[in-house]
């Protein structure tokens, strides 16, 4: 006896009776396609970022604790320059005081250009203070940008040009060029480093405590200069 068509129909698509490979498969809820879930997350970051960026207040503790940071970086990255610095002074204060030893003395030519190296772009802490250190938007911070301008002048200006004097010196005794141009040195040296121990001092009064003190040395005074 045949089987109607119309249960053979049935009976060839009752879902319970087929692999569930073969069942179409149901399309996903707008809100768990891929799309939906991409855009979700850029927006959600977008939106993190507009919120980081608002301005929001800082207390004077928050604003001390980043202006300390900041000096922080900053002596890490000038202790070799500053390091050179009095090396080159001492070197010649004891070449015009005639205590430079035989051997010192034939050391000098390479220990001041060394010395100098420490204070140029090419010294990679020096090129570390130059790009990447960024104090932030305060009035505090403000005074702390300033004396961080002038601390990369002082090293690769004004310590790199005095150790450059200080090397030709070295090299042409009897030569007063360089005598003339240290004593200018000397002047820009200190000059420098009381301005910036005086933004450093503003930043203080704001901040309602004292900040870390720069490291730009107090140098002794040049022998003939």
């Amino acid at each position: 006896m045949s089987t109607p068509e119309s249960e053979v129909r049935a009976s060839s698509y009752d879902p319970a009776s087929m692999p569930a490979s073969s069942l179409v498969t149901s399309k996903a809820v707008w809100y768990r396609r891929p799309w939906f879930l991409i855009a979700l997350v850029v927006a959600v970051a977008i939106a993190v970022s507009v919120v980081s960026d608002l301005p929001h207040s800082t207390s004077k503790a928050e604003d001390a604790a980043q202006q300390n940071g900041t000096i922080t970086l900053i002596n890490t990255d000038i202790a070799p320059c500053t390091y050179a610095l009095h090396e080159s002074f001492t070197i010649y204060n004891r070449l015009r005081a005639g205590t430079l030893s035989a051997d010192n003395l034939r050391q000098a030519p390479n220990l001041l250009v060394q010395d100098q190296a420490s204070c140029t772009l090419a010294s990679g802490p020096i090129y570390d203070l130059t790009n990447n250190i960024q104090p932030i938007d305060t009035a505090a911070g403000k005074k702390i940008d300033a004396m961080y301008a002038l601390v990369i002048t002082w090293t690769t200006n004004d310590a790199k040009d005095a150790i450059y004097d200080i090397m030709m010196a070295v090299k042409e005794p009897t030569n007063q060029k360089w005598v003339h141009d240290l004593t200018l040195r000397q002047a820009y040296l200190p000059q420098d480093r009381q301005q910036i121990n005086r933004l450093v001092a503003g930043a203080s009064a704001l901040v309602g405590v004292t900040l870390k003190p720069v490291n730009v040395p107090k140098l002794a005074p040049l022998l003939g200069t």
